[in-house]
Order: structure tokens, then C-alpha cells, then sequence
């Protein structure tokens, strides 16, 4: 599944969300992945939906966006599977 066909519904899903009290947040975190993705992998937004794997990542940082609204966090690193997905598509390693 490409990152422009998840809609509202399967993220709130895969974050466990089961009301409409957050709806208006889900569209935040979602430009905010998109954003986080294409700057760690230098590919635009439009080259995402080439790659489905990336999807997963996208539903991972949205996820972790929802579950940790703070600005101080215990853990600082990225979800390990997301990180070797994103890893496998990075055009700006150095």
C-alpha cells in the first residue's frame, strides 16, 4: 500500500484510536511523517508512493507521534524496523 492511499481510518487502527476526539491531530502527525521521511531520505513526497515498504515507517512515526505528544521523550531513537526501511531508501547518506 502506497502512503497516499492510508487513510484516516487505518492509521487509526494501527494507533489503537477508536473515537473521533483526535481526528483533527491525525492530519498534523501525517504532513509531519511525510515531512520526517522525505528529509531523512532525500526523496520527495511523490517519490514515496514508489516505494510501499515505506509505508510501514510512515504508520510507525505517526503512531509514535500520536502516543508521544510531549516535547521530552525516554526514548530517543527511531523504531528499528522503521529505521531499516527508511535506511534502505536514503539517497544523502554521507
Amino acid at each position: 500500500m502506497k502512503i497516499s492511499e492510508i487513510s484516516d481510518g487505518i492509521i487509526k487502527d494501527h494507533c489503537g484510536i477508536s473515537d473521533s476526539d483526535s481526528d483533527a491531530l491525525i492530519g498534523v502527525y501525517k504532513s509531519a511523517a511525510i515531512a520526517e521521511i522525505c528529509a531523512y531520505t532525500a526523496l520527495s513526497p511523490e517519490e514515496l508512493d514508489e516505494h510501499e515498504d515505506i509505508s510501514y515507517a510512515f504508520l510507525a512515526l505517526v503512531c509514535e507521534m500520536f502516543s508521544t505528544r510531549e516535547m521530552t521523550v525516554e526514548i530517543d531513537t527511531l523504531n528499528p524496523m522503521a529505521e531499516q526501511i527508511l535506511n534502505s531508501h536514503r539517497r544523502n547518506l554521507l
